[in-house]
């Protein structure tokens, strides 16, 4: 029983280890898979990924960029495509944070770094808000779920400039 105790300490104080998606693509690129997560609804919510070759199979398979022939318009197989990306993306380290009280989320990539403020109305591709939105809904649910209830009352105070 005593042991049994040890190990539950050890596990919680611990990151927990994760998987499944790590968003990071908006509309036309890829995602990472997650690796660890920690802190979840709390103000040091922590979420670390990598770019699998796996993720780059998917996203050259649904080619949003038109550059394999499988679709016609572009010169890669799909093999030539998954080489070429996971060539340039394999010790990209993605990671996530969030403070769930204050609403915000900082994502770094690499090569750039992102921040938001919950809850944002931009929410199109081209804003690159998707990923986030969703990486603060997996490292904050309850808050992300108390600004969606909201977020109607929060739009029409908007609207009437309040």
């Amino acid at each position: 029983m005593w042991l049994v105790a040890v190990a539950l300490s050890v596990c919680l104080a611990s990151p927990s280890l994760a998987s499944g998606d790590f968003p990071h693509s908006s509309c036309k690129t890829w995602n990472g898979t997650v690796v660890a997560m920690s802190g979840i609804n709390t103000s040091h919510a922590l979420m670390r990924g990598i770019i699998t070759r796996a993720d780059v199979q998917e996203y050259c398979d649904r080619d949003p960029g038109e550059e394999t022939v499988q679709y016609g318009s572009g010169k890669l197989t799909i093999p030539q495509c998954v080489a070429r990306y996971y060539h340039k993306l394999r010790n990209v380290k993605l990671l996530a944070r969030a403070d769930c009280a204050r609403a915000t989320l900082e994502f770094h990539d690499g090569r750039r770094v992102e921040r938001l403020k919950f809850p944002t109305a931009n929410t199109s591709c081209p804003s690159g808000h998707p990923p986030l939105i969703s990486q603060f809904n997996m490292l904050c649910p309850k808050r992300a779920l108390e600004l969606e209830m909201s977020w109607p009352q929060l739009a029409e105070k908007a609207r009437k400039g309040r």
